[in-house]
């Protein structure tokens, strides 16, 4: 007696026509229990429908480097650029390079437009974690971008060496209030799913700090009162719609390394990961932490880059900005209401 082949039976059955009638009237069922709506548009039945799926994709779907308008990202030492007076020849030596510096390389997956942000505060702050797929993929391009493009410049075409990649740590307030953590949540789905660039390993090295140990640092170091109220009242309510002063003053040595940071960290290529830059405060605190540890810090990731809140745009002048979502006609947030 010939055995069937388990795969072939699970296909007639999943790809069956009572199958599919059972699964749309569970659908059904289901969106008549508890019923959504796009985060966007706000079609019925779906938490992002069809169109302002393809929108987000296409917001997100060519990174460009993010750095030029985030004021508060620290100067660090570029890749070696050779002098334009220097005459080329084979017996070019390293004096003839000269350090450049400049702000810290980020790479981003795309503009903080009303796309990307809306699912981007969906999935964040309103329990939307079945857009973790878009949101996951945007992240993935960036990174891959990044690792290929930061490490190449720093260690030349063809040399591969692993690369550390340092979410930037969320507060237990908000992982209280979420019950998630989104950006652990992105990172941890892309290593179990093979998602990661090729040699890139997750080490979440950085923490914050308590509010006392921050005063007490803060202190330390000769800062003013109003660094030391900031650091004791800590940072309510996040970073939105603060100016460029009040978003460093509200990270300022708020975070530290781990207790084993230094052991893992230590003379190892680092890149930071966020969600969303805008002066690059906080992404300037956790690169403060890594160095402190000892490692090198190629540059950053994030999902969006937003304009500073002194005005200045993101631009990129080798990129084509990014579709943003003006087909979609009206913008309801009907998911919105209850927080």
């Amino acid at each position: 007696m010939r055995i069937p082949d388990p795969s072939s039976v699970l296909d007639r059955i999943v790809l069956g026509r009572t199958y599919r009638r059972t699964a749309a009237a569970l659908a059904a069922f289901a969106a008549l229990v508890l019923p959504s709506s796009c985060v966007l548009c706000g079609q019925w039945d779906t938490s992002l429908c069809p169109p302002c799926s393809a929108a987000f994709r296409r917001a997100t779907s060519r990174p460009f480097r993010a750095e030029a308008g985030a004021e508060s990202l620290p100067d660090v030492v570029l890749p070696d650029v050779v002098l334009p007076d220097v005459a080329p020849g084979p017996a070019r030596g390293p004096d003839d390079r000269t350090p450049t510096y400049g702000p810290l390389p980020v790479v981003a997956a795309g503009r903080y437009g009303r796309a990307v942000s809306g699912v981007l505060l969906a999935f964040k702050n309103h329990g939307h974690v079945d857009l973790v797929v878009p949101v996951e993929a945007a992240l993935a391009g960036a990174l891959h971008e990044a690792v290929e493009h930061l490490c190449r410049a720093r260690l030349g075409p063809g040399v591969v060496r692993p690369v550390l990649l340092v979410p930037v740590p969320g507060r237990a307030s908000s992982r209280r209030r979420r019950g998630y953590d989104p950006l652990l949540l992105l990172l941890s789905r892309l290593d179990r799913r093979g998602g990661l660039p090729a040699g890139a390993m997750l080490a979440a090295g950085v923490r914050h700090r308590s509010a006392v140990s921050r005063l007490g640092s803060v202190l330390v170091r000769g800062g003013l009162v109003r660094d030391g109220l900031a650091a004791l009242s800590g940072p309510r309510g996040g970073q939105k719609g603060l100016g460029r002063r009040r978003r460093r003053a509200n990270v300022l040595h708020s975070m530290r390394g781990r207790r084993d940071a230094r052991a893992v960290l230590a003379d190892r290529d680092c890149i930071v990961v966020d969600d969303v830059l805008t002066t690059g405060a906080t992404i300037g605190e956790v690169h403060r932490v890594l160095r402190g540890c000892g490692a090198r810090v190629l540059g950053a990731v994030v999902i969006a880059a937003t304009s500073s809140p002194g005005g200045h745009d993101v631009h990129d002048p080798t990129q084509t900005p990014s579709v943003d979502v003006q087909e979609v006609p009206e913008w309801r947030r009907v998911n919105y209401g209850g927080g």
